[in-house]
């Protein structure tokens, strides 16, 4: 008896857990990263593939999610704890609440967990659609988790009750005991007035829909023949939403470029936009992220992009090589992105270039600014930086 627990006590000494043997923590030297605009603090390896951007904690944790598990970091780049998604498929983006709780889906399974990497509730779908691969989530109106799969909307409270269900996605679908158009989705997003998303039928028309905490379509807006999407929402009573349209739907106009569009729309009336500004890219766009002074921003074509959030028009446009992320901005304005060269640049708010920095891989996620003001950065080698911006104007 004593052997074996020796035994399995030299094992669990020997041999760490398996997120604990694949990352690799390195610190960089100050002495010679602090003349650096960029200063690397450190990196920490093994962290996978992200199946969304990297959110932050109120504890001050990072947590990401990668493939099917939601992964915790702390700020000194320690890999505190993973959670394992209990569905088929990778992990959506997770949702935070103020008292501690997040919620991720995967597959049709959505689950509670804290932050103490301790799991609570799972609430599973039995439907006859298939899940996408990687589901969306959004918390909404009525404090309700919004869960959107190809037979309907599940609404879910936050102690893991059904609500309702929105099925089907609409009357024309007929109410039937069989599945006759599951849906897709390619974006959600949610604000104390609606939930929003951006659903197409198995001919691939898109609408983007606004449906209150009842389960009735408040709006409905026809976006056509689209590929990608993404939403936004301000504390102002306005969505965002930028969108690329498929090849195919675009004509000779196309040629070899990618035609877009950003739209901005009051949240309580999608029948017509406020505004809309359309681009050709050699590229697609990304999701627009709002930054000070009014000003919306995103990437596309290898640009940069500041449009006025008032009636759409374009600022100025930076052209920086190979940029791909979805940008971030920072407190003092000044507005991160990453390539697919493995740069990260940092712009000024007059959209001049203030610095860059080469990394491992490519930057294809947004950069995220913390609470500490350090730049965190995850690579698609699998790594994740954590970068002080040292700049000073001159």
């Amino acid at each position: 008896m004593k052997i074996a627990l020796f035994m399995v006590l030299f094992l669990l000494l020997a041999f760490p857990s398996s997120s604990e043997a694949a990352s690799k923590l390195e610190q960089f030297p100050a002495a010679k990263e602090a003349e650096q605009p960029g200063q690397l603090l450190w990196k920490l390896s093994g962290l996978g593939k992200l199946s969304s951007d990297i959110i932050f904690a109120p504890n001050g944790n990072l947590l990401f999610p990668s493939n099917n598990k939601l992964n915790c970091v702390n700020p000194e780049g320690k890999l505190i704890w993973e959670m394992q998604g209990k569905g088929k498929g990778s992990l959506g983006s997770p949702i935070l609440t103020e008292a501690g709780a997040v919620f991720f889906a995967s597959g049709s399974v959505l689950q509670e967990g804290k932050l103490n990497g301790v799991l609570g509730w799972d609430f599973t779908v039995y439907g006859e659609g298939k899940a996408q691969k990687t589901p969306l989530l959004a918390r909404g109106p009525g404090n309700i988790l919004y869960l959107p799969l190809p037979d309907a909307l599940y609404a879910v409270d936050t102690v893991g009750h059904y609500v309702w269900m929105l099925s089907p996605w609409e009357s024309s679908d007929g109410k039937t005991s069989k599945l006759i158009n599951p849906r897709t989705f390619l974006a959600c997003t949610a604000d104390e007035q609606a939930f929003y998303v951006v659903f197409g039928d198995k001919a691939g028309k898109y609408k983007l829909a606004a449906i209150n905490a009842k389960g009735e379509y408040l709006w409905k807006y026809w976006l056509g023949d689209i590929s990608s999407a993404f939403l936004l929402t301000d504390n102002e009573g306005k969505l965002y939403a930028s969108v690329n349209f498929k090849k195919a739907a675009q004509g000779s106009k196309g040629g070899k470029l990618n035609q877009s569009k950003v739209y901005c729309f009051n949240n309580s009336s999608g029948n017509s936009p406020l505004w809309s500004n359309s681009f050709s890219a050699a590229n697609q766009i990304t999701a627009p992220v709002l930054g000070n002074s009014k000003t919306l921003y995103f990437t596309g074509g290898n640009k940069l992009y500041a449009l006025d959030t008032e009636k759409g028009k374009v600022l100025w446009e930076t052209p920086l090589l190979k940029l791909v992320s979805t940008p971030t901005v920072s407190p003092k304005g000044y507005i991160y992105g990453g390539s697919s060269e493995g740069y990260l640049f940092a712009v000024k708010p007059s959209g001049r270039m203030a610095w860059f920095r080469q990394l491992d891989g490519a930057v294809e996620r947004a950069p995220l600014i913390g609470p500490d003001n350090f730049i965190y950065i995850h690579t698609a080698k699998g790594n994740l930086y954590k970068i002080k911006d040292n700049f000073k104007e001159s």
